[in-house]
């Protein structure tokens, strides 16, 4: 009867010391969560701009591009063009930048090389759900309008 009342516990050490490096391995995997960047699913989540030339005096050509952005589809926006395939490929949930520029020429301009007004450079931002677009600069004659978060319109 003795031997039972000085028993505290039905539990060896070695099990409790097993259980509490369980929950430890548990938490600190919780709290340090490192995505696997290779099949993570907001690497692959991408926003779309895009660009509309309503001017009719000027051309568009694209020139350059820096980031993750697709090269656009159309190298050329004459006037009454748009370019609604600008894909930001964003990462992760980090906000992702890119710029996108264009050569301003004269849409009746046929010499070769046609004369260079200008350009037009673009900044494309974006985290999932959310982008916008702003014009870092413009060395051309053609007004840049806002056209919504992700789009820029080019005037006369």
């Amino acid at each position: 009867m003795r031997d039972e009342i000085s028993q505290i516990s039905a539990y060896s050490n070695a099990g409790i010391i097993l259980v509490l490096f369980i929950l430890l391995v548990i938490v600190t995997s919780v709290f340090c969560y490192k995505p696997d960047e290779e099949n993570d699913p907001s690497i692959q989540s991408t926003l779309d701009f895009w660009i509309y030339n309503s001017s009719s005096l000027y051309r568009l050509r694209f020139f350059s591009k820096s980031g993750p952005l697709n090269i656009p589809d159309k190298s050329n926006l004459l006037p009454g063009d748009s370019d609604e395939n600008l894909t930001l490929r964003l990462d992760g949930l980090n906000i992702t930048i890119a710029t996108l520029t264009y050569r301003v020429y004269y849409a009746s301009d046929t010499s070769f090389p046609p004369e260079l007004l200008g350009e037009a450079t673009f900044q494309l931002e974006g985290t999932p759900g959310l982008g916008a677009m702003s014009t870092l600069r413009n060395t051309s004659p053609a007004n840049i309008v806002v056209a919504g978060f992700r789009g820029k319109s080019i005037l006369d």
